[in-house]
């Protein structure tokens, strides 16, 4: 149940980090970066749950 909150908590935190930057600097290579970046934390978050095959050792 920790690792669900902190990870809202933390999620939540990164994309007001970043939407933060995407308005004061509207490029395209900065919306790639930012959909890039939100992907790899909702993919992390969802394997840190558990929903992963179990191949990882964390």
């Amino acid at each position: 149940m920790d690792n669900l909150i902190s990870g809202v908590i933390g999620i939540f935190l990164v994309v007001v980090f970043l939407v933060f930057y995407m308005i004061r600097v509207p490029a395209i290579p900065l919306l790639i970066i930012f959909t890039g970046v939100m992907a790899m934390i909702f993919y992390d978050f969802y394997e840190s749950l558990g929903g992963g095959n179990g191949n990882s050792s964390g």
